[in-house]
C-alpha cells in the first residue's frame, strides 16, 4: 500500500460500506458464537451469572438450547450459531481476515497470503479436532455430525 497510489486500493463508498458491514457482521457472529458456547457451558454447570463486560452483543444467550447429551458426559451444543457449522467461529474469523486483505486492494497478491494461509490452518485444525472428537465421543459424534452437517463453512464444507 505504501508503494502504490491511494487510488489503487480505494473503493467506491458503497464498496467500503459493504466491506465494513461484512467485517462487523463477521465479528458479531464470531463474538456471539463464542459467548453462546461459553454461556451454555456455564448454564450447564449452574454457574451462569449475567456479566456486562464489553462488548455485550445481542444473541449471546440461547434460551432452552438444544444439545446432544453424550455418553462421555459432555453436552454438544446444536443451537444458536452452532447449528449451522461445527466450527462457525472459524468461519467468521476467516471472513474477517478476508475483509482485512480486501482493504489492501487488488494490486498485489501479498495481502491475500494471510487469509489463504489462515484457511489452510483452520481446515487442518478442523480435521484434527474432528478426529479427536470422533475418538472421544464415538457414536455420539456421528449423531452430532448428522445434526450439524457442516464442518466449517455452512452449505459448502
Amino acid at each position: 500500500m505504501v508503494r502504490n497510489p491511494v487510488s489503487s486500493y480505494e473503493f467506491p463508498v458503497i464498496g467500503s460500506i459493504a466491506a465494513l458491514a461484512t467485517l462487523l457482521a463477521a465479528y458479531w457472529v464470531f463474538d456471539s458464537a463464542m459467548a453462546q458456547k461459553s454461556i451454555f457451558k456455564m448454564q450447564q454447570q449452574g454457574e451462569y451469572k449475567i456479566r456486562y463486560a464489553f462488548p455485550v452483543l445481542p444473541g449471546i444467550v440461547i434460551q432452552d438450547p438444544s444439545y446432544i447429551q453424550t455418553k462421555h458426559g459432555n453436552k454438544l451444543l446444536t443451537d444458536g450459531w452452532w447449528q449451522y457449522a461445527r466450527k462457525i467461529n472459524y468461519t467468521a474469523d476467516w471472513i474477517q481476515s478476508c475483509m482485512w486483505a480486501i482493504s489492501g486492494g487488488f494490486v498485489t497478491p501479498i495481502t491475500y497470503f494471510y487469509p489463504a494461509f489462515f484457511l489452510a490452518v483452520l481446515t487442518h485444525r478442523c480435521g484434527r479436532d474432528f478426529e479427536k472428537c470422533a475418538r472421544k465421543y464415538g457414536e455420539d459424534w456421528e449423531e452430532y455430525c448428522k445434526v450439524v452437517k457442516y464442518k466449517f463453512i455452512p452449505g459448502i464444507y
